[in-house]
């Protein structure tokens, strides 16, 4: 299915029950809806799940480039809830995604039932302001990178799993380079403006224990810093970690939700 708006179309699937408590997963940076696959598996016998594909991946359209990815991501999900009529949800977002959530769940917090966060870190307070100076660097180095490898090293340096990264590779190459390129410098300048404070939600925060250093790093200390906000390590599971172990964070989340809800 579509939804459009004059920023542009995005694909998105909904499946489970329509009165069931509703979450939407937002994906990391060239991946789609189906790296959530295994979460729409587990979950839609008690909750109404919803994929999409943000901007510039998989069936979704691009954005004017000169608009914030986050922010434009933010608003799609606001739209797109109005649209199937469900007045809050749980927000869930995988790396670049975890960014994409947060902004929406600072931007509207009337829809924000809850928010999970896999792979993330914490907006709030912003990154060093140096990052700035780096990002035309880093989105150079990734034009000049080899194309046949660059897709092959994204994906294996994100999961365990071979066919995980088998789906990163495929989907990375369809995306392309330049949306590589652009997004991670759009999720480099997300971490120097970062957000004015931590939004309210319950906030469940999953990381692999193969995770690299930076990324636990980073969500240790978000849960220290936020009140209602619990982390679960998940073993067997690096940076793509729903998709490595996928039982126990579909474990983690129904947890966390059925104590909240």
């Amino acid at each position: 299915m579509y939804y459009e708006n004059e920023m542009g179309k995005i694909y998105f699937e909904v499946q489970g029950p329509e009165n069931a408590p509703a979450i939407i997963f937002c994906h990391g940076i060239n991946m789609n809806h189906e790296t959530f696959k295994g979460q729409v598996e587990g979950l839609k016998e008690k909750f109404r799940v919803i994929t999409w594909d943000l901007p510039y991946h998989g069936k979704s359209s691009p954005i004017d480039n000169h608009l914030s990815f986050s922010q434009v991501s933010a608003t799609f999900i606001k739209e797109l809830l109005q649209h199937l009529k469900i007045e809050k949800a749980t927000l869930g977002g995988l790396s670049l995604g975890s960014y994409v959530v947060q902004v929406a769940a600072h931007n509207y917090p009337e829809i924000t039932r809850a928010s999970v966060h896999i792979g993330g870190g914490p907006l709030h307070p912003p990154s060093s302001s140096f990052l700035k100076i780096f990002n035309p660097l880093i989105g150079l180095f990734i034009h000049l990178y080899p194309s046949r490898r660059v897709f092959k090293d994204f994906a294996r340096h994100r999961t365990l799993e071979n066919e995980t990264r088998e789906y990163l590779e495929r989907i990375a190459a369809e995306n392309g380079k330049w949306v590589l390129a652009h997004l991670t410098r759009e999720l480099i300048r997300d971490m120097a403006r970062g957000l004015p404070a931590f939004s309210p939600e319950p906030r469940l925060l999953i990381h692999g224990v193969q995770e690299i250093g930076f990324v636990q790093k980073q969500m240790k200390k978000w849960e220290k810093a936020t009140q209602g906000s619990r982390l679960v390590e998940i073993e067997k599971a690096h940076h793509i970690a729903n998709q490595d172990n996928p039982e126990k964070v579909n474990q983690a989340i129904e947890i966390f939700l059925d104590e909240i809800l």
